[in-house]
């Protein structure tokens, strides 16, 4: 079959949405069939090689879709259907729902092409009380869950996009859970990181705790302090990782981490060169120097680093959320 995945951002900016469908792509073309990856993001100057095709369309489309939704409308309808002429595609995957598939579907019904879409997060949750999803605009709301709906087939990640799917007046037949994965045979190759845990516990046998995630107001990253407070309270020794970009803003909040044990690593590439290939072998290494995994998270799709600690063998300590309680069993 010849597939094409849509998708805004690809490589260089690497996240789980662009490591998915990279890996997708990767098993497609690994069994035999034509992948193709097309993406908004303007071409790198130097990129791994991949078993599968990447096409960039104008950096400008979903910008474009933003400001003035008719003229990129039009822009990438005729995007869509001057790469299905030449390509001739039998199906196309959109992945993130907002704004490429909320105006891709009507490119597909015209081509009589049928399209899969695959929402994320904030293409189709909304938490109102830290201002998270794109549906909270009314306008935007009802313009996606007028568009959604015409598509021929939905990936939910977990039973809670499912259930926002559902929500959204979308037929449960044509719903299929299919989760995000890790690569265990990465994590199974990568040995625990004894001097880095001597490091960071100054060699004492003391528990290491670790939450690992970029810094995003939906994480709780800022609850980690009196968490960590409560935990000194109660006499328990410990080291805290809080592993990911941008959580040195968390300092601002507290400056008080040192005296909390709370250790904030920003860089966990360990100089390997960007790529696919998450996590690095450095972080791999954080995982299982650790004891327990605690992400105090206000809501997620699915929450990869929590599988990518199972991976890792750790327990885990998570909120009862949406997306999280779809991986995790109670005690």
């Amino acid at each position: 079959m010849k597939i094409a995945h849509l998708i805004a951002q690809f490589y260089p900016h690497v996240g789980g949405a662009e490591v998915c469908v990279h890996n997708v792509c990767e098993g497609l073309a690994a069994n035999g069939h034509d992948a193709t990856v097309i993406c908004t993001t303007a071409p790198a100057k130097t990129a791994p090689e991949t078993g599968y095709k990447t096409i960039h369309l104008p950096a400008k489309t979903c910008g474009l879709l933003r400001r003035i939704p008719l003229l990129g409308e039009i822009h990438l309808l005729f995007q869509i259907w001057r790469l299905q002429k030449i390509h001739k595609f039998d199906i196309w995957q959109v992945t993130m729902g907002y704004p490429l598939g909320v105006y891709a579907w009507k490119a597909f019904k015209f081509l009589k092409i049928p399209a899969v879409l695959r929402c994320c997060g904030e293409d189709i949750q909304k938490m109102p009380e830290i201002n998270y999803g794109y549906r909270l605009d009314p306008e935007r709301d009802k313009l996606i869950s007028n568009a959604y709906r015409n598509y021929d087939g939905f990936v939910a990640i977990t039973p809670t996009v499912r259930k926002e799917y559902l929500d959204l007046g979308i037929e449960a037949d044509k719903i299929k859970i299919i989760p995000n994965g890790v690569q265990l045979s990465k994590f199974n190759e990568t040995p625990r990181d004894e001097a880095f845990r001597k490091e960071i516990t100054g060699g004492r046998d003391i528990p290491v705790l670790l939450t690992v995630g970029r810094y995003h107001p939906k994480k709780g990253f800022n609850s980690i302090p009196a968490i960590a407070a409560k935990l000194k309270e109660a006499g328990i020794d410990f080291v805290w990782i809080l592993a990911g970009r941008g959580n040195s803003k968390l300092r601002e909040i507290c400056p008080e981490l040192d005296n909390l044990n709370i250790k904030i690593i920003e860089d966990c590439s360990g100089g390997e060169a960007k790529s696919f290939l998450l996590p690095s072998a450095k972080l791999i290494g954080i995982y299982k120097s650790a004891d327990i995994f605690v992400f105090p998270t206000l809501i997620e799709a699915l929450g990869i680093v929590i599988l990518e600690a199972f991976a890792a063998g750790l327990p885990v300590v998570s909120t009862d959320v949406p997306g999280v309680c779809d991986i995790i069993d109670h005690d």
